[in-house]
C-alpha cells in the first residue's frame, strides 16, 4: 500500500497535535500548592483534604471547582520540613 500526500498530511498533523499537547502545562503547575498551615501540614491524603473542603463543612470548595476527589493530582503537596524550595 502505497500511501498519498493527503495521508501524509493527516500523519503530520497528528503529529503536531500530540506534541502540542504533550508541551501543555500540567494542571498541577498551574494551580496553588497546599497552603502552608498547620491544618494542612497534616494532611497526607485526599480523604484528609474532605473533611474540612466537603460541602456543608468549614470551607467548601468554589462551585467552579471540579468535582473529583483526587486533590494531589492538581495541587502541589506541602514539601517535608527541612527541605530547601526553588522558587521560580
Amino acid at each position: 500500500m502505497k500511501l498519498r500526500r493527503v495521508d501524509w498530511l493527516v500523519i503530520a498533523a497528528a503529529a503536531l497535535l500530540i506534541l502540542f499537547v504533550a508541551l501543555l502545562p500540567s494542571p498541577r503547575e498551574n494551580n496553588p500548592p497546599v497552603p502552608d498551615t498547620p491544618e494542612h501540614r497534616a494532611v497526607r491524603s485526599d480523604r484528609d483534604c474532605v473533611q474540612c473542603h466537603a460541602a456543608g463543612q468549614s470551607r467548601p470548595l468554589p462551585a467552579r471547582h471540579p468535582k473529583r476527589q483526587d486533590c494531589f493530582r492538581c495541587h502541589r503537596e506541602l514539601p517535608a520540613p527541612g527541605t530547601r524550595v526553588e522558587t521560580h
